[in-house]
């Protein structure tokens, strides 16, 4: 079994492939924000893995993307 995250830590839930900061634990199960903002979402314990360099290169660079399209710079 894999050590709880900290809070902040990037994680990336294997069940939708999808990339983001660790909120919290609630019930049983985690909450996960985008990197880019959003609305959190909740995944089971047993999908989230910590982040490798390649999925936070690619987060990072869909929320530079995302900022970019804003009209927020980067």
């Amino acid at each position: 079994m894999q050590p709880l995250p900290e809070v902040g830590d990037l994680v990336r839930d294997t069940a939708t492939g999808r990339v983001g900061f660790y909120v919290r634990s609630v019930s049983g199960r985690f909450l996960i924000r985008a990197v880019h903002g959003g609305a959190e979402w909740e995944a089971e314990p047993v999908d989230v893995q910590p982040a490798t360099p390649l999925h936070e290169l690619r987060a990072r660079t869909a929320e530079i993307n995302a900022r970019s399209r804003r009209g927020l710079g980067g």
